[in-house]
């Protein structure tokens, strides 16, 4: 018998507490919860974990994944899935549903739901949006002396080896090339000028970061001076002191919806729905509004301050300034996408 993670964790506390096996469920303490790898790990792991444990009672295991990967793992344990609570943007949400992986959001229930505008509620009732993502064009400000301004900036030749990208496994790997294929004369479906400009784009290309987190870290690392990236992640690196800024290219900044799902099959309902109630939050979204994580929150009464408010005055007036993708269009059309890209655009 393959005794896994979940079973051995569930028997053990049924055994710690006396108790029998079919009451296992009622006995549990932890949860698990996805993450992306960089800056949303770390914000999650220093802000979400403790406020969760002091609401709750109970403590979160955090594992950073992408959200393709993901779907892959839950889709191969239904009956006892590896985790309890998964990090979608809005892309990898449209697969999730339809797999019938998810559970829809207990609204009624809800402490926190309450502060979440209409905007960012899921129209089927599944949970809803905990952040806004904002994608733009990261560079070294010591070496691209002028801000950039568009997309195209990166195929300049002065920037020959020094562009860094990720690919289409990520939503921001997506989301690039969406707008360079919109920037092209495709469209969301057609994406097909966007891999004729990346093979003029490659003698540029210094490094293919498996991540938007890795990509990120190749500033730190001094291997890249310009790439599309994150605004949180950016501003966590510049907080830290490395060498980086963040611009919104003239078509505007891409603006990617996270939200927090709660897996079917989970062992601890009332433990994920602490969970995410904590992660909406007025304590949690403020804490990770502020500095060093500049998240977008989406609980209406967090405000923007700092760093974020030199990207926009209020989450509403972020939301009317950036371009929002329709991944109901492209999504089908996605896994096809990261097979050919990840054939054509080598270095």
């Amino acid at each position: 018998m393959n005794l896994s993670r979940r079973a051995f964790l569930g028997n053990s506390a049924a055994l710690a507490a006396g108790i029998g096996f079919s009451d296992m469920s009622h006995a549990a303490t932890q949860i698990v919860a996805t993450t992306y790898p960089g800056s949303f790990d770390e914000a999650f792991k220093g802000v979400v974990g403790p406020a969760f444990a002091k609401s709750s009672g109970g403590s979160v295991s955090f594992t950073p994944l992408l959200g393709v990967d993901q779907i892959g793992k839950i889709q191969a344990s239904r009956n006892a899935p590896p985790f309890d609570v998964v990090l979608f943007d809005e892309g990898p949400l449209v697969p999730a549903i339809e797999s019938g992986v998810l559970e829809k959001f207990p609204a009624e229930k809800s402490k926190g739901f309450a502060d979440i505008p209409q905007a960012f509620r899921h129209p089927d009732g599944y949970a809803p949006v905990i952040t806004v993502q904002l994608i733009g064009i990261a560079y070294n400000p010591k070496k691209v002396k002028t801000p950039p301004t568009s997309w195209e900036d990166l195929w300049k030749p002065e920037y020959k080896g020094r562009v860094g990208i990720t690919g289409l496994g990520s939503s921001l790997g997506t989301a690039f090339m969406v707008e360079i294929a919109k920037m092209n004369g495709g469209s969301e479906t057609n994406i097909e000028p966007a891999f004729e400009a990346m093979k003029k784009l490659l003698p540029n290309v210094g490094a293919i970061a498996a991540s938007p987190g890795a990509l990120a870290a190749l500033f730190q690392q001094g291997e890249i001076d310009i790439a599309f990236n994150y605004w949180n992640n950016v501003a966590l690196l510049a907080a830290k002191g490395v060498d980086i800024a963040f611009a919104s290219p003239k078509t505007g900044a891409v603006a990617v919806r996270s939200s927090a799902q709660i897996v079917k099959n989970n062992q601890a309902p009332k433990l994920v729905l602490d969970y995410l109630d904590a992660v909406m939050s007025f304590e949690v979204q403020k804490a990770l509004e502020a500095s060093p994580w500049v998240m977008m929150p989406t609980n209406k009464n967090v405000p923007l301050t700092g760093a974020n408010l030199t990207v926009a005055k209020s989450v509403d007036d972020l939301v009317a300034k950036s371009v929002l993708l329709d991944w109901t269009k492209f999504q089908p059309l996605r896994g096809e996408w990261i097979t050919r890209f990840t054939k054509e655009v080598r270095i």
